[in-house]
C-alpha cells in the first residue's frame, strides 16, 4: 500500500470511529440531535419484501478496495 493511500485509508478510518463514537454517546432523549446524527450517517435505508433492509451510509468503508 502506497503511503498515500495509507494516510487517506487512516483519516477515513479514524472519520468512521469518531462518526460512530459521537452516536455511541448521544443522549437520547435531545431527539433532535439524534435526527442530526442519524442523517450524517444514513444517507438512505431500503425496505424490501420479506423484511429485509437495505442501508446506504453517507461515510465511505475504509476497509474497502479502491
Amino acid at each position: 500500500m502506497a503511503l498515500e493511500s495509507k494516510q487517506n485509508f487512516d483519516q477515513q478510518l479514524h472519520a468512521f470511529k469518531k462518526e460512530v463514537g459521537r452516536f455511541i454517546t448521544l443522549d437520547f432523549d435531545d431527539e433532535q440531535v439524534m435526527k442530526q446524527v442519524l442523517q450524517r450517517l444514513i444517507h438512505k435505508i431500503e425496505v424490501f419484501e420479506g423484511e429485509r433492509i437495505k442501508i446506504h451510509y453517507n461515510l465511505s468503508n475504509p476497509y474497502a478496495i479502491n
